[in-house]
């Protein structure tokens, strides 16, 4: 499974709106930012230097865990892992597993980028990405603030 960071950092740009019982500590600086900062150091010698993009993280409080946690693109990838790869009828992360495995599985012609996949998805990667294997136990929280998936309408 390839997933580049530009598309784990959009997954994490994706959820964190979405959970309002999360707290990032810190304004998320996206991908496209980090690229776009790199660009202008390139051109013009100013800005910050945050080094390489595909080194994105973002730093998040939440319940259960005793101090702010660094997210960023590995562990947005191990996420996919757990969410994904479960039988779609037993998998206790729900509707995301399918609405991940559809999306995992585009044709070579679309973009993930292009084509995000449900916000409930979105949600149970960033929770798997805190909370690993036990973070479906969250999704019930986070359901109550998301719009039903593609599945469930």
């Amino acid at each position: 499974m390839f997933v580049d960071a530009a598309v784990t950092s959009k997954l994490a740009e994706q959820a964190l709106p979405l959970m309002p019982f999360l707290d990032d500590g810190e304004e998320f600086a996206s991908y496209d930012r980090l690229e776009e900062w790199k660009e202008q150091r390139k051109k013009t010698g100013k800005g910050p230097d945050l080094g390489d993009p595909e080194k994105w993280s973002v730093r998040i409080t939440a319940p259960l865990m005793p101090e702010i946690v660094d997210v960023g693109h590995e562990q947005v990838l191990a996420a996919l892992g757990t969410v994904a790869f479960h039988d779609r009828d037993s998998s206790p992360w729900g509707q995301a597993t399918q609405d991940l495995q559809e999306w995992l599985f585009l044709p070579d012609s679309v973009s993930g980028l292009e084509r995000k996949p449900s916000d409930a998805a979105a949600v149970a990667l960033l929770l798997a990405a805190l909370y690993g294997d036990k973070g479906h136990l969250f999704l019930i929280e986070a359901s109550r603030y998301l719009e039903p998936s593609r599945g469930e309408q």
